[in-house]
């Protein structure tokens, strides 16, 4: 639509349409995403976890944190790792035996990034 807008005004000559289309252009990427809102993780292979969400409007990328902290607190014990994805599904490798993951999910359109997800917390069994 604003790409639309943009040619017919670039056509007409009218400078004022043309701003006008290019701010509107600009306004939609700058966009916020959305929060999502829904993670279902389920258990794949021995020590993996297949996660998959709702996809988001304005999302071009997902960022995917997990943690063996509650607080995704940076120390190295706790295992934090932030993985970024096109995709709306990711599989969680290489994790420890009866021990419980944390994972939160946020939306990203090129440099807005909309606000972490709530905390789906993991069990790994097997």
């Amino acid at each position: 639509l604003t790409e639309t807008a943009y040619t017919k005004a670039s056509w007409d000559g009218n400078k004022d349409a043309i701003e006008a289309a290019k701010t509107a252009a600009k306004a939609a990427l700058e966009k916020k995403p959305k929060r999502i809102t829904v993670i279902k993780a389920a258990k794949a292979k021995k020590k993996t976890v297949s996660i998959t969400w709702k996809k988001v409007a304005n999302a071009s990328q997902y960022q995917i944190q997990y943690s063996l902290s509650k607080k995704f607190k940076k120390a190295k014990k706790f295992r934090t790792k932030t993985v970024t994805t096109s995709k709306n599904k990711y599989t969680i490798k290489k994790l420890i035996k009866k021990k419980t993951y944390y994972v939160r999910i946020r939306a990203i359109n090129n440099k807005t990034v909309g606000q972490w997800s709530k905390i789906k917390k993991i069990k790994v069994t097997k």
